[in-house]
């Protein structure tokens, strides 16, 4: 059966875009220059747009363009955090359409990016032509919560919470708050010391029990875990080693910044604000199985926005796999259609 993602492609067009507190931003555009145009927002926060990225819509139909988040991927300077939050990221994106001449766009993003695609439309519905969330994050505290308190995610992968918690002190174990405290400063002091021990991923012969002694590493990596049905920690290793350590150091710290800022985003803001999403055609693809982002956030956003396309993924975990992406054709062709 062929891939239901579309071809690898190479940006027509890139460019580095100067935003506020110091913050420079990497953008790249694939497909076709004329075409309908979109916008990816990536997941994390902290990760950066992968290759993979591109290859999500149609590059005869779209005009995508991808952007690095602050501090994450190509963006500069790195795993900065100054200056880092929702709200920065959403006068970015903006400033970054008029930049490039786009009178409005398709705002698309998974997981974080849906937290972010959500924001975004909210503050600028008049910008938005159409909205697509994937792997629905509302950056709650019960999603927050979920994580890193035994209660939640632990229960179906207490073999990734046991390698995950095994540094954290007994007394910074009563809640997912100071878990989340605890690596924090964890990471922190790795940073102090340079990345001394995340340096050597690229190195096949240094052990993962050597990699989880950086709690940078330890993050990225129950995130990981926690995110398909069936990787293990050495493809999760290997998986790494790929994208560098530069990608596992800004996904952990600058996610963990985040989280512990409760995203920057008032409580519940994105489903009290939900209103102002009336008038935009929109789409929300959710999986069954998705470990790090429960689909009752996915629910409570179709909810509230019942004019959205609403499609659940029965056997999907948090991941983009060919069955997440075969959903996202099918929402778009229908969107096309409701866009006209």
């Amino acid at each position: 059966m062929p891939s239901p993602f579309f071809p690898p492609l190479e940006p027509f067009r890139t460019g580095r875009l100067p935003v506020s507190d110091g913050h420079e931003l990497y953008w790249e555009q694939v497909g076709r220059p004329e075409g309908t145009p979109i916008i990816i927002l990536h997941g994390g926060p902290g990760s950066g747009c992968s290759a993979k990225y591109r290859q999500l819509f149609d590059p005869e139909r779209y005009c995508i363009t991808l952007m690095d988040q602050r501090g994450a991927g190509r963006s500069t300077p790195h795993l900065q955090l100054a200056g880092n939050t929702t709200s920065s990221l959403i006068e970015d994106i903006e400033v970054l359409r008029q930049e490039l001449g786009i009178e409005r766009w398709i705002a698309f993003g998974p997981s974080w990016g849906s937290t972010l695609a959500l924001a975004y439309a909210q503050a600028y519905p008049n910008s938005v032509s159409g909205l697509v969330v994937e792997a629905v994050f509302l950056g709650t505290d019960e999603e927050l919560a979920w994580w890193h308190d035994s209660a939640g995610a632990p229960r179906f992968f207490p073999d990734a919470w046991a390698d995950f918690i095994a540094p954290v002190p007994q007394d910074a174990r009563s809640s997912a708050a100071r878990v989340l405290d605890w690596y924090l400063d964890a990471m922190r002091a790795e940073q102090a010391d340079d990345y001394a021990i995340l340096k050597q991923l690229a190195d096949p012969a240094v052990s993962i029990e050597t990699l989880r002694q950086s709690a940078l590493y330890r993050w990225t990596e129950f995130e990981e875990r926690l995110s398909y049905l069936d990787v293990t920690a050495r493809e999760a290793r290997d998986g790494f080693a790929v994208r560098g350590w530069e990608y596992v150091a800004a996904h952990s710290l600058i996610e963990a910044h985040y989280f512990k800022h409760k995203c920057f985003l008032k409580p519940d803001q994105l489903i009290r604000e939900a209103d102002t999403l009336a008038d935009i055609p929109m789409a929300i693809l959710h999986s069954r199985y998705d470990m790090v982002c429960p689909p009752r956030s996915a629910f409570r956003l179709a909810a509230a926005c019942p004019h959205a396309d609403f499609q659940l993924v029965a056997l999907n975990g948090h991941g983009m796999t060919d069955a997440s992406q075969l959903a996202l054709n099918g929402i778009m062709e229908r969107l096309d259609k409701r866009l006209g």
